[in-house]
């Protein structure tokens, strides 16, 4: 009895070692071997390594912020391997946006690597010019133009509205005819060779004559379709020699090709369409020609046209007066101060009831309060102010206030901002237009503000946009901010440092990573 079971313990131990063998067989030719801060994921070619690596490299480039940073952080655990593979991404510039990628650099940081002082210097030599070539443009606009990115927004808003309703008559006209031009309306981005080749479909290939010329004969065409796209074309292309055969449209068309000529003219901006837009802000046959009119007056920016836009202030159609209140602040004149005052006094709910109904409109409120924060002027931040704390008003026309005041420049302004934002009981999302709102100025104090709240899941990610914002001004509080014991925060400023490309954040954040 007791050899039948030492036979049976025998086989089971001879069993239990065979199966050992094989699993340690099976995988002899893979292992991981950790050596300080680098990982070694190896096969007898070390095919293993290089996908692994290949595939965190394409999630710095695709993934969303999370999947970027933690790609970063396992890039650097292989360290030179990591390193010599992410250095030649780096040189070769083949990121989609077509910039340098700031996660690749911060995995470059992460492998601890030698060279990261040179690879860093480099870049961010290149991260200062494409930096100072979009402030410069910035710059550019801000002086032609002296308005914030807030009220281009809403310009591009009724724009977008504009080109939906012409997509959307179109529809209703046409039938299945003209698929490809309402597609090309409905289009986030623009582009002008769709408008260019439905316009030109109307001519033989051999015809004589440049395009342009054939796009101005094209707003003669018997097709409303072609005349539609031919002014959408002429627009895009900011076409002066089309100034006069479109301005006769504009007064003389059926309504969606006159709200096309309104349109193209404010793309254009010449001068000479502004008394044929004025008359037909006012005596346009519908509220669509009256906004658009409206809205090219502003993109031209003649002033002549400011006492116009104020007498629009009164139509009876609230996205004319939307639009007249947009165009008030897009120029700028001090004069349109006080009658875009009277709108918003005129529009509060005073048990319920305004004054004045349009005026109560959303849109119109909206578009008044973010002119107010453009022209600026007496009484303007304390108007505002009561707009952006009074919780009678709709949180859109609150937050449309913060947003304004951030614009001002105030430092009144900004004790508001500050208030609302620290209030715990005021809802998130005006709190978080008010954070953003205090990004808007140059201030080492709000800076300071902005990296404390790096980690907060409810304002980190508002803060880390403005603080890219801001920009040199930031530059100390976050090189002060690496020194945090928390890994994630640490990657997100030097995330942001990257972003900005001072070169006196080079050293302090080899030191970091070290």
């Amino acid at each position: 009895m007791m050899s039948g079971v030492k036979w049976r313990v025998s086989l089971l131990f001879v069993l239990i070692t065979v199966s050992i063998f094989f699993s340690l067989l099976a995988s002899s030719d893979r292992f991981v071997e950790f050596r300080g801060n680098e990982t070694y994921a190896q096969t007898g070619d070390g095919v293993l390594r290089e996908d692994l690596i290949a595939n965190l490299t394409s999630r710095l480039e695709a993934g969303n912020h999370e999947t970027r940073l933690n790609a970063a952080s396992e890039l650097g655990k292989f360290g030179e391997t990591a390193a010599n593979s992410l250095i030649e991404k780096i040189e070769s510039d083949t990121s989609s946006s077509g910039k340098i990628n700031s996660y690749m650099l911060l995995a470059f940081l992460e492998t601890g690597d030698d060279r990261a002082e040179n690879i860093l210097f480099e870049n961010f030599e290149k991260i200062q010019a494409s930096s100072e070539a979009a402030n410069e443009i910035t710059a550019e606009v801000k002086a032609e133009n002296g308005i914030s990115a807030d009220i281009l927004r809403a310009i591009e808003e009724k724009d977008k509205a504009t080109r939906r309703n012409l997509a959307i008559s179109l529809d209703r006209d046409y039938n299945d005819e003209t698929n490809t031009l309402e597609a090309a309306l409905r289009a986030e981005e623009q582009n002008s060779s769709i408008y260019d080749s439905f316009a030109l479909s109307e001519f033989e290939p051999d015809e004589p004559g440049s395009e342009t010329e054939k796009l101005i004969k094209a707003l003669r065409s018997d097709s409303g379709s072609i005349r539609i796209a031919a002014l959408m074309a002429l627009g895009e292309r900011r076409e002066a020699a089309a100034i006069d055969s479109m301005t006769p449209i504009l007064t003389r068309d059926y309504s969606p090709v006159q709200s096309s000529a309104a349109f193209a003219l404010g793309e254009i901006g010449d001068e000479r369409a502004v008394e044929v837009l004025v008359k037909q802000m006012k005596d346009g046959d519908s509220d669509s020609i009256r906004s658009n009119a409206a809205i090219a007056l502003g993109k031209i920016g003649k002033e002549t046209a400011v006492p116009d836009l104020i007498q629009r202030l009164r139509d009876n159609r609230a996205v004319v007066r939307s639009s007249a209140a947009l165009s008030l602040g897009r120029i700028g004149n001090e004069t349109a101060v006080e009658p875009l005052m009277e709108v918003l006094k005129n529009g509060k709910l005073v048990e319920g009831r305004a004054r004045d109904s349009v005026n109560a409109n959303e849109d119109v409120r909206k578009s008044a309060i973010l002119a107010l924060g453009e022209i600026g002027g007496p009484g303007v931040t304390e108007a505002l102010a009561d707009i952006l704390t009074d919780k009678e008003e709709k949180l859109s026309v609150r937050m449309a206030a913060a947003a304004a005041l951030g614009n001002t420049g105030d430092p009144q302004a900004m004790e508001v901002l500050k208030n609302v934002f620290d209030d715990s009981s005021e809802d998130l999302n005006l709190r978080n237009q008010a954070f953003l709102a205090l990004g808007k100025t140059e201030n080492q104090e709000v800076a300071e503000l902005l990296v404390a709240k790096l980690g907060d899941s409810e304002f980190g990610a508002s803060g880390r946009e403005a603080l890219i914002e801001l920009g040199e001004v930031a530059v100390d509080p976050l090189i002060e901010n690496l020194k945090t014991t928390d890994r994630k925060i640490r990657d997100e400023t030097a995330l942001i440092l990257i972003e900005i490309g001072d070169p006196k954040a080079i050293k302090p954040l080899i030191e970091a990573y070290q």
